[in-house]
């Protein structure tokens, strides 16, 4: 057996530069893996079991839609290794909250199963997970990316490392129970103007360089952004609620993630955040002190 932790994310930074005639919108993202983590523990089985998947948190289907259970078929149908998978996610992450657990559990089952099976991930068989990866949902290639930090282009799976040279500080994240549906979410939000996605983009790059260079969070907190905030939906009123009560509490750069609805921020240390926990614990959150990978 092999177990594969499976990270989430947060976007530091999400502008919509458009749209595609396919009707998917176009991105310019930061993306960040932190250390909150799903796990897949997996084991080889014989010819005559193709494959099983479970899962230990009972809202979550192991059916077909299950992108574990989906990212494991393209992998045992691509690949002759002779025998089927048994696959258990333990699940961690919120789902729903904008931190791409999915993505990462559907990534993870890629690469799990290349250890299992001992497929070395390089040459055309790099290729061949990228393109199933691809396949399985717009931000599974960034988990099956070994970089911590990627620009995100396209739908977000044209990516291109972004080297941090100094560890981010303490993140808190708060997940306030709330669904946002992500397609809704893209129909309410109002496309911005050329300019003013120019303007943004301009802040996405002072943002890139004052990581590169190490720059203390009082530098950069004002340039993370995400335009889904702007999202006209009602719930979005309940996150923007949550993303103030972060503020107000001292927490840095308070962003939702992704179409939401996690909120995170950063602060100055170990025990500033601690001290931002104990004045959460009266609201019905998840809350994690957590950091980025790095």
């Amino acid at each position: 057996m092999i177990k594969m932790q499976c990270p989430a994310k947060v976007n530091l930074f999400l502008e919509i530069t458009g749209r595609r005639a396919d009707g998917y919108h176009r991105l310019a993202t930061l993306f960040a893996k932190i250390n909150v983590y799903d796990v897949l523990e997996l084991e080889t089985a014989a010819s005559g079991v193709s494959l099983e998947v479970e899962c230990d948190d009972a809202p979550l289907s192991a059916g077909p839609d299950n992108l574990v259970r989906r990212a494991a078929e393209a992998f045992l149908s691509r690949f002759p290794v002779g025998g089927g998978a048994r696959i258990r996610l333990i699940k961690r992450i919120p789902m729903g909250a904008g931190l791409g657990g999915g993505s990462s559990d559907a990534a993870g089952a890629l690469l799990g199963l290349a250890k299992l099976y001992d497929v070395k991930p390089r040459g055309a068989n790099l290729a061949a997970l990228r393109r199933m990866a691809a396949g399985l949902g717009a931000d599974v290639p960034f988990f099956l990316h070994p970089a911590a930090f990627c620009l995100g282009a396209g739908i977000g799976d044209r990516l291109k490392p972004v080297r941090v040279s100094k560890s981010l500080p303490y993140m808190v994240l708060v997940y306030p129970d709330l669904h946002v549906s992500t397609a809704e979410a893209y129909r309410a939000l109002r496309r911005p103007s050329r300019p003013l996605v120019l303007t943004r983009l301009s802040q996405l790059d002072k943002l890139i360089r004052n990581l590169e260079r190490g720059r203390p969070v009082e530098d950069w907190a004002g340039l993370l952004f995400n335009r889904m905030e702007e999202a006209g939906l009602p719930v979005l009123e309940q996150v923007e609620a949550a993303r103030r009560v972060l503020s107000r509490l001292g927490v840095r750069g308070a962003r939702m993630s992704g179409s939401g609805s996690s909120i995170f921020g950063f602060v100055g240390s170990h025990g500033e955040g601690e001290a931002v926990l104990r004045r959460l614990r009266g609201y019905p959150w998840k809350i994690f002190l957590t950091s980025c990978q790095g």
